[in-house]
């Protein structure tokens, strides 16, 4: 089940990404200003390039100056054409970077939803290789291109597989959500089936016996799910190309995944697992979280800024910049949240995303800054967030 890390991961991913999308936006704002002093080759009038090269840089010093601010003033001192360029390509920045900030937004919620779609295929991956397996156990002729593979048993034959098959809330999840192994999916399957399985030590043994017990057959299951589909190479292949974070939607897949194949054999049948406990109050952390960050980070710029007085600022990671901003904005708007928990989930957030010291330099910043802003009365808890806070 996804915790609120994952989403904290997720929200980081997004602020990140919408960080590299401004530095683009910005490099592009200069081209556009660059573009504005080029001289005329097309023209018959003399090209004052010492003058054009000047405005250029009037320009530029404009834009970087104001492009946090997202406004630029006219001034008498300012040449017009220098105003004009920076301002117009101020204009593009913003509008760039609010498309961006908006699709990142955006795209955040189906990525996690996708998760469970995910999950979902890998429990329909199983019916898939047993009806590839009972294909191979009713084959008339041995396979001359392959290993032969004993037809006694197969993942047809195998408890757990039936039963996830029949299960009837399954069925009618997979025709809701749409999760279908068609090609060019199933192409993965059949090689998968073809190239791994059928080469397989354990899977080759399990084939040779005509029966299985319960247990034999979970432990099949659990080889399968736990050292193939997610450390097989083209398995983590397949799963890397289909989801750019699957590094952090693996392990979350997998434990879905085995739990609900567990209980397929309680007398209740096959239990799904739920995404999260409320997707709705999920949803609405992660999007607030986003939110607060981007609308109040000049706010938490200048809270960071005082600690580090005397720190060379080129020495500061983007991402624990990143990390402190976001963890500032849950402190401030999460009333129910702990604030160690904050820290801690910045601290591991550091660990993961950043530099080897950052997660000590990420809890001494927050530390500090945490029990100036609860005393400033900038922070306050209540219920849960209060725990920690006596």
């Amino acid at each position: 089940m996804l915790s609120r890390r994952h989403l904290r991961i997720k929200v980081f991913q997004g602020l990140y990404a919408l960080q590299v999308a401004r530095e683009a936006n910005y490099e592009l704002a200069l081209d556009f200003i660059a573009d504005a002093f080029k001289p005329n080759l097309n023209s018959m009038e003399p090209q004052d390039l010492e003058q054009l090269e000047s405005l250029r840089k009037i320009a530029t010093a404009l834009l970087e100056q104001n492009y946090r601010s997202g406004q630029i003033d006219k001034d008498d001192q300012t040449p017009p054409h220098a105003f004009v360029a920076a301002k117009n390509a101020l204009t593009h920045y913003l509008q760039r970077t609010k498309e961006d900030r908006e699709r990142i937004s955006r795209r955040m919620p189906p990525e996690i939803d996708g998760i469970y779609d995910t999950y979902l295929f890998v429990l329909q991956l199983f019916i898939e290789l047993s009806v590839l397996s009972k294909m191979e156990r009713d084959r008339q002729y041995e396979d001359i291109d392959g290993p032969k593979l004993a037809r006694n048993s197969g993942f047809d034959t195998n408890q757990i597989v039936k039963i996830l098959a029949e299960s009837k809330p399954l069925q009618a999840e997979l025709i809701r959500r749409g999760a279908r192994w068609d090609d060019p999916k199933n192409t993965f399957v059949r090689k998968l089936f073809r190239e791994v399985f059928r080469n397989d030590e354990i899977y080759r043994a399990y084939c040779t016996k005509s029966a299985h017990n319960l247990e034999e057959d979970q432990e099949l299951i659990n080889h399968a799910l736990k050292n193939i589909l997610f450390k097989h190479e083209d398995c983590v292949t397949f799963w890397e190309q289909n989801d750019l974070y699957w590094n952090e939607t693996g392990d979350i897949v997998r434990k879905m995944a085995a739990k609900t194949l567990k209980s397929a054999q309680e007398a209740e049948g096959v239990q799904l697992s739920p995404l999260t406990d409320s997707w709705d109050e999920d949803h609405y952390f992660m999007e607030e979280l986003f939110k607060q960050t981007l609308h109040n980070e000049r706010q938490y710029e200048e809270l960071i800024a005082e600690p580090l007085k005397n720190w060379d600022a080129d020495r500061l990671a983007s991402t624990d910049y990143l990390i402190l901003k976001m963890a500032l904005a849950e402190m401030m708007t999460f009333t129910g949240i702990p604030v160690k928990v904050t820290i801690n989930e910045a601290i591991e957030l550091a660990k993961e995303y950043s530099t080897p010291k950052s997660g000590k330099f990420v809890n001494g910043i927050l530390d500090t800054l945490s029990k100036s802003l609860i005393g400033d009365g900038k922070i306050r808890k209540s219920g849960r967030g209060l725990l920690d806070n006596k």
